[in-house]
């Protein structure tokens, strides 16, 4: 083999080994189809009365905040009535969706959204996109 097609090999096989985990989702992640619920810059409002929008800002609002990385919600406190703010650090859209029905926020990767939680209690999440993706919302 020449010295050019080696280096050509060796340029698309370094190539490949940054591009194709990029573009691959979780292992864990479910095959289920269900397109998350849309939100808007206005706010859209769920059942409960549970509020929410899309957003570019990274700053967490008064209430609480929460950051997915990784493919993981990990672990979220929120006040009552507070908006707070979603951060999502993958490259992959994900949602946060309450078990129950009361909320389902789409979170575009690599961006924010907004979410209102009326009622204290304890919220067991998961992601419609990534089914693997569980945690809990807890609200004082």
């Amino acid at each position: 083999m020449t010295e050019k097609k080696m280096r050509l090999v060796l340029g698309s096989a370094c190539l490949l080994a940054f591009v194709v985990p990029a573009c691959s989702s979780d292992k864990k992640a479910s095959t289920s189809t269900g397109a998350p619920a849309a939100t808007s810059a206005a706010g859209t409002t769920a059942a409960g009365g549970t509020t929410a929008a899309a957003g570019t800002s990274g700053a967490a609002a008064a209430g609480g905040g929460m950051t997915i990385s990784g493919f993981n919600f990990g672990t979220t406190n929120a006040t009552a009535g507070q908006e707070f703010t979603i951060t999502n650090n993958d490259s992959a859209a994900h949602t946060v969706t309450d078990d129950a029905g009361s909320f389902d926020v789409s979170v575009p990767g690599g961006g924010t959204a907004t979410l209102t939680i009326p009622a204290a209690g304890t919220y067991q999440i998961h992601c419609k996109i990534h089914g693997a993706m569980k945690g809990t919302i807890t609200v004082a």
